[in-house]
């Protein structure tokens, strides 16, 4: 694991800095962050649950933050989301989840997404700043 700034990277942080997503574990807070960046696409979203669920610290019973605040291109299908809303989820069903989604389109697809998630994912919240995630999730913010 390398540090960079405030993040932890697995592997090199060259990889990481060309993907557009990153993982981050925070076994302190018991919390998985995933933050898209750039240009996202339907592989990247439905592709972050696996990378979730096979890393060494994941723990199925934490929280989860889906940061889409750093998207700054492309979106993701209908179909892909309705897909995402069925499938089942690698946490509990105790586990929150909240997706970070400032720009309006992208608010409005993650509450599609909430809505049709009730039953696969019940405990899921759309915000728009990390600030409001973390203080809904009543986390530390030196996460």
């Amino acid at each position: 694991m390398e540090i960079v700034g405030n993040v932890a990277c697995w592997g090199t942080c060259d990889i990481l800095q060309t993907v557009a997503v990153q993982l981050t574990i925070d076994v302190n807070q018991r919390l998985v962050i995933s933050t898209f960046y750039g240009e996202a696409s339907d592989a990247d979203l439905s592709e972050t649950a696996s990378r979730i669920s096979s890393h060494p610290d994941f723990d199925p019973s934490f929280s989860e933050i889906i940061d889409l605040s750093g998207i700054t291109a492309g979106t993701f299908s209908t179909s892909a989301l309705a897909n995402l809303s069925r499938q089942a989820s690698v946490f509990t069903p105790t586990s929150v989840h909240v997706v970070i989604a400032p720009q309006p389109h992208m608010f409005g697809l993650a509450r599609m997404v909430e809505v049709q998630a009730e039953e696969t994912k019940p405990n899921a919240m759309v915000l728009k700043t990390m600030d409001e995630a973390r203080k809904f999730l009543k986390l530390d913010k030196t996460g």
